[in-house]
C-alpha cells in the first residue's frame, strides 16, 4: 500500500473510532431507560420518617427516572450521581444530612440514572442524617 493510502486509512479508521466514542457517550449519559411503559410510586420521606409527599407516576417506554422526578416534583437538583435536592429540602453543606434512595425497601446501590425500573417499583427518598 503506497503512503498516500495508508494516510487515507489511518484518517478513515480515526473518524470512526471518534464517532463511535461519541455515541457510546452520548447513549451511556442517559443511564438506564426503561423497557415498557407503567406506574412508579415515588415518595419523600422526612429525617422523622413521616410522609413528606407521595406520587403514583405513569412512565413511558425511553423514560429516564432523572426526568421523571424532576417532571414530577419541584426544586430537585441532581449532582455526581446524587439527588441533592427536592421540594422544600436541601442538602446542607456539610452534609449533615442527604438523601438516601431505596428501591422497592432496599438501599440503591447505584445514582439516580442507573436505577432500574419497572412497573409498579417503588422509589423512595428518605431524607436521613449522617452519623459518623
Amino acid at each position: 500500500m503506497s503512503k498516500k493510502g495508508k494516510i487515507v486509512l489511518t484518517t478513515v479508521l480515526a473518524t470512526i473510532a471518534a464517532i463511535t466514542m461519541v455515541v457510546l457517550i452520548v447513549l451511556g449519559s442517559k443511564g438506564y431507560l426503561s423497557k415498557y411503559e407503567g406506574e412508579i410510586t415515588v415518595e419523600v420521606i422526612n429525617l422523622d420518617k413521616t410522609e413528606k409527599d407521595k406520587k403514583e407516576i405513569k412512565f413511558k417506554k425511553d423514560d429516564n427516572l432523572l426526568d421523571i422526578i424532576q417532571d414530577n416534583f419541584e426544586n430537585v437538583t441532581y449532582n455526581n450521581g446524587m439527588i441533592m435536592s427536592i421540594e422544600d429540602y436541601v442538602t446542607p453543606s456539610d452534609w449533615s444530612t442527604f438523601i438516601m434512595i431505596y428501591v422497592d425497601g432496599q438501599m440503591s446501590e447505584v445514582g439516580l440514572k442507573d436505577i432500574k425500573y419497572k412497573d409498579g417499583t417503588l422509589i423512595t427518598f428518605q431524607i436521613t442524617s449522617y452519623n459518623p
